[in-house]
């Protein structure tokens, strides 16, 4: 049994940011071993790419995985995965700088920006006291959108694929497009609690840090520029935990302490892995298949406020 201590407040972080070479989503799992991409997997075809996976990855070819090859043969795809996710940040920062943009004169005002705030503020202000707490009601929305049996296979496909490239995400940025996100980035005396006073405060703060020259207006450029500090900041973060996790999968994989991961002990865990999903037992993974149980971690804080975090082989 290995254990990670990690601060509390980094500890969910730490579990999101690996997702990816978990395969906690169905839909990443599938596509990551179904060679003929009809997004039914196959057990013998799950062992087929199990198998040229584990080839490539050894690379002086002794048969064996050792733990610098296991941890360079995920940061490669961590890497690629991290560039993807950052195109689609700044693609989407764009995007949101011509939204709140409302006047088009390629310039955003406090007005405007102070505005888009407010509204933020009292949709998630559900009981109209000028506070966003505990005591608010869910705010998410019921969407209407067309039954799977009346798409067609062309809507379907397109589904998939928007699906899947969610799914695939590691980036993961503060965002307040939910209340716990909200509380994250306004609360400032972290008591549970974001009141009006603390979400104007922290917006004009926002504000004039993002107007870096002080003429009392944020350009495109300006915007861009402060998001992307802090995107590369929540980058680096992101890779360094990753990367970390890795090397306690390998520990994990490498049963007997040997320092080298045998294809046995590798087909091994992956069995585990494909049982899981493999909910009706056919020995073929679908989409449509029923989910498995979650499952239950047990998360521990010590008299230091810090997470003890479990894996257990």
């Amino acid at each position: 049994m290995n254990k990670i201590i990690i601060p509390l407040v980094l500890s969910l972080t730490l579990f999101q940011a690996v997702s990816i070479a978990a395969s906690h989503q169905k839909i990443v799992f599938v596509n990551q071993y179904d060679l003929d991409g009809n997004w039914k997997l196959f057990k013998d075809e799950f062992d087929k790419t199990r198998q040229l996976r584990f080839e490539k990855t050894d690379e002086n070819k002794d048969a064996t995985v050792s733990e610098d090859e296991y941890v360079f043969e995920y940061q490669n795809k961590l890497d690629a995965q991290l560039k993807e996710d950052r195109k689609s940040q700044i693609r989407q920062t764009k995007v949101r700088f011509k939204a709140l943009d409302k006047n088009q004169n390629d310039r955003l005002e406090w007005a405007e920006y102070k505005a888009s705030g407010e509204r933020n503020f009292s949709h998630y202000d559900t009981n109209k006291d000028n506070r966003i707490d505990q005591h608010d009601p869910d705010t998410k929305k019921s969407r209407k959108s067309k039954q799977e049996g009346t798409l067609t296979q062309e809507e379907k496909e397109q589904k998939r694929e928007s699906q899947l490239r969610f799914a695939q995400r590691i980036l993961k940025m503060p965002t307040t497009h939910n209340q716990e996100g909200m509380l994250v980035k306004y609360d400032l005396n972290q008591d549970e609690v974001v009141t009006q006073q603390e979400h104007n405060q922290q917006r004009q703060a926002t504000f004039n840090l993002t107007d870096e020259n002080g003429d009392g207006w944020v350009s495109a450029a300006e915007y861009l520029f402060e998001y992307q500090n802090r995107l590369d900041t929540q980058i680096a973060k992101t890779r360094t935990a990753a990367i970390k996790q890795t090397h306690v999968r390998f520990k994990v994989l490498d049963k007997n302490e040997d320092g080298k991961m045998t294809i046995a002990e590798y087909q091994t865990s992956g069995h585990r892995i494909f049982a899981r999903w493999d909910t009706n037992q056919d020995d073929i993974v679908s989409l449509e298949e029923a989910m498995p149980e979650p499952r239950k971690r047990k998360v521990k804080t010590n008299k230091n406020n810090l997470t003890v975090a479990t894996t257990r082989d």
